[in-house]
């Protein structure tokens, strides 16, 4: 037996929006088919009727039918699944049609516990698609079929709470959308849900650490953006508490960026940007939208955090078997992970880690994408879980470093007693903390413009990490047999490449320009604007015009003469590894320096001789001469702004941070080289 033919009209007429046109098709001509699908995914007309956003065509389509004869009654036709087993109450929940939610559900409440082919309830559709108050008026106005109490407390019925596919819980569906007040209000529904876990093991709070966009620290700001942002007021205003009678209580105003209240809010805009009449779709409402996402985020995260038990778990089957390397210790003891010799009982001896181990930890998770807020949390929450370990006998340090994350990083360095537990940590492949900064693999390094700027900023990630960790730990081996330096350079080798090319490329284009400023201004300098006098003297010597050609002039030529020189220095540069940390850099923004100001003399020097042969007084001239000349001057600077920036901000970073170890004239820094790397491999002792 064939499908049934599928009608095009009414498909079309739903399309365009014409539900009138749709309506008059079955309700004047045609009711014959009005059983019939209207879409190769088996989607009867109801199903098309809920994408009105409204309630009148769906109505009008009930009414039909119950005017004319149907061989099906209403609650049989509303429910009839489609091809993906959705009723039109799953349609109506997935896109939002409030409207008519509420009238499927006073025509047929059983639609409420019909799941579809992946086990979603609509009250499942409706929390995955971010629809806290669709999910508010089910559980209210139909308790019974929603809720049940346990132990005096509520809680969803278990054919709500998770999917049969792949067993994602009704609050991890809500936050992989990032609705987080509708996840919000499910725990407060139902505050068991947070221990559920999907067929991987996954629970709430794991894939919320996922989600480094829902966070404002995964969220860059300008200086204007923060204004901004400070400004706008979040708050929940509606507080709806479900009682087994169905009836919903409404409390007070909750502020949740102060924690205070748990409430749900109905208005889709916030009383700020109505008050303002700030348009719809201006993105003043989108940015309102972000810090709301960012405040129910973290709002979220912290109840998650504080009903988390796994922090107080220990796996006695995984012992911690991270060794401690006291001084005196030999490295050939950690140079080998299945070789290492059992520590003994003495003072000085090793020590076995105490450390937890578990897969996929939320902080180890947080700290990976790094989610400072998150990680915050845990920390203050459960302070003990800072010393957990992965299954690779890593700390949170080590993913740390790993992934670059230097908030993270310095907000576990003011954890004083912790930190000197961790820093000592050495993984399962014996590496050291030091060690993880060679690896490449969990980061992309491209924070900063340029390849020798990112090479320069694994060198100081590298240095910031060495004043970290013990000094014995410096020529520790891991299982390859390598040092930390060792490892830094052989994952470096690419980097080292691409850095050591682009700093002759820029540095020759650079070099080939300021020996073309100096040669047209040392021509210049033999050339006086508006000619000489008979004894020789300038014609213009007394205009202040020409003051400003002559200094100008000079400048100009000294500026591009030394730039050419410290190029030219640059060329002649070893372009070893360590060079990159301070001595080219500094002399790149030493060239980039005086050739901006060489360009600048240079064409202060052109307006001025301008201005001296036209003599003019009019200032719309002056103003346009002037623009004329310093056009080039702006391109160049927006074009090399960022780059000079970054070179200057990194530099002198070093510099502050470090100034007693740096010499107060050019010369090369002896102590940066130690600190990089140790001269040469110590076997037999730290």
């Amino acid at each position: 037996m064939g499908s049934p033919a599928i009608h095009e009209k009414p498909y079309g007429a739903a399309m365009s929006g014409d539900w009138k046109s749709m309506i008059d098709y079955y309700d004047k001509d045609h009711f014959e088919y009005f059983l019939s699908p209207v879409t190769h995914s088996w989607d009867t007309v109801l199903h098309l009727a809920v994408h009105s956003n409204k309630k009148r065509p769906l109505k009008d389509l009930l009414e039909i039918m119950k005017e004319k004869e149907s061989p099906l009654t209403e609650e049989e036709f509303l429910k009839i699944q489609n091809k993906f087993g959705n009723t039109v109450l799953h349609e109506a929940t997935i896109y939002g049609n409030y409207e008519a939610v509420r009238l499927l559900v006073k025509r047929c409440p059983d639609l409420i516990s019909i799941p579809n082919n992946y086990g979603e309830t609509p009250l499942f559709t409706a929390a995955g698609s971010g629809e806290a108050e669709i999910v508010e008026f089910l559980v209210r106005s139909k308790p019974k079929q929603c809720l049940a109490i346990v132990d005096d407390k509520k809680r969803l019925l278990s054919i709500h709470t998770k999917r049969s596919k792949d067993d994602l819980s009704i609050l991890g569906a809500a936050i992989i959308g990032q609705h987080f007040e509708t996840a919000l209000f499910l725990l407060e529904l139902d505050e068991s849900l947070h221990s559920l876990k999907d067929k991987n093991g996954i629970t709430a709070l794991q894939l919320l650490a996922h989600t480094p966009s829902a966070f404002k620290s995964g969220f860059p700001m300008g200086i204007f953006e923060r204004l901004i942002y400070c400004c706008l007021p979040v708050r929940r205003k509606v507080e709806f508490q479900v009682e087994t009678s169905g009836q919903a209580r409404k409390g007070t105003v909750g502020d949740v960026e102060s924690g205070l209240g748990s409430s749900l809010e109905r208005k889709p805009r916030g009383g700020l940007l109505n008050y303002f009449k700030v348009p719809k779709g201006c993105w003043l409402e989108g940015f309102w939208k972000q810090k709301r996402k960012h405040v129910f985020a973290l709002r979220l995260a912290e109840i998650l955090i504080e009903k988390d038990e796994s922090w107080n778990k220990v796996d006695q089957n995984k012992k911690g078997e991270n060794e401690f390397p006291a001084v005196g210790q030999t490295s050939e003891n950690t140079s080998k992970g299945k070789d290492r010799k059992e520590p003994s009982t003495a003072k000085n001896s090793v020590t076995k880690s105490s450390l937890i181990r578990k897969e996929e930890i939320p902080l180890l998770i947080a700290t990976r994408n790094g989610i400072e807020e998150i990680v915050g949390e845990i920390i203050k929450q459960h302070p003990h879980a800072i010393e957990q370990l992965n299954d690779e006998g890593q700390s949170i340090l080590d993913v740390a470093v790993m992934h670059r994350q230097e908030e993270i990083f310095s907000l576990v360095k003011e954890q004083k007693i912790p930190l000197a537990r961790l820093h000592r940590n050495i993984d399962s492949k014996g590496n050291t903390l030091l060690h993880n900064v060679a690896v490449m693999t969990e980061h992309s390094g491209a924070t900063k413009p340029g390849p020798a700027l990112q090479l320069q900023e694994e060198l100081q990630w590298y240095e910031h990490v060495h004043k970290v960790i013990p000094s014995h730990y410096v020529t520790l081996l891991n299982e390859d047999g390598k040092t930390a330096w060792e490892l830094f350079k052989d994952n470096h080798k690419e980097q080292l490449h691409n850095a050591r090319t682009w700093i002759k490329e820029t540095t020759q284009s650079c070099s080939t320009v300021a020996a073309l400023v100096a040669t047209v201004v040392f021509a210049a300098a033999y050339t006086v604007p508006g000619g000489s006098d008979a004894k020789g003297k300038p014609n213009f010597i007394n205009s202040p015009y020409f003051l400003a050609f002559t200094v100008s002039d000079v400048l100009s030529l000294a500026s591009s003469l030394t730039s050419l020189v410290v190029f030219l220095s640059l060329l002649t540069s070893p372009f070893e590894l360590k060079d990159f940390h301070i001595s080219l850099p500094r002399k790149l923004i030493l060239g980039f320096t005086f050739l901006f100001l060489a360009v600048i003399t240079t064409m202060i020097s052109f307006g001025a001789t301008i201005l001296i042969l036209i003599q003019t007084e009019s200032k719309l001239t002056t103003l346009l001469l002037s623009f004329a000349a310093f056009f080039p001057v702006s391109i160049f600077a927006i074009m090399q702004f960022r780059l000079y920036v970054s070179f200057m901000s990194s530099t002198f970073n070093i510099i502050k941070n470090n100034g007693k170890a740096l010499p107060s004239i050019p010369v090369p820094c002896l102590p940066w080289g130690e600190m990089l790397g140790p001269k040469k491999k110590k076997k037999n002792s730290i």
